[in-house]
């Protein structure tokens, strides 16, 4: 089990420090990081389970606030 996350520069997580629990609730507004949260667990589950991660740097141009070697999947850009 996990007990403690670091997260810093993954997409909108700068610095985040968490104690985590057996369970957890994430709440909070709008454009506030949980997703970010949520994905940052879910890359350390793929690494945990060997699988390939592709990355690449976000498009020039990109609207959305993708961190570096986050690929980013936005029709929009």
């Amino acid at each position: 089990m996990i007990t403690r996350l670091a997260v810093s520069g993954h997409r909108s997580l700068r610095d985040v420090r968490l104690s985590l629990g057996p369970l957890n609730v994430v709440t909070g507004a709008n454009d506030t990081g949980k997703s970010s949260l949520y994905r940052a667990l879910k890359l350390l589950a793929d690494i945990a389970q060997g699988r390939v991660i592709q990355s690449s740097p976000p498009k020039a141009g990109c609207r959305r606030r993708c961190g570096p070697g986050w690929r980013c999947t936005s029709t929009a850009c």
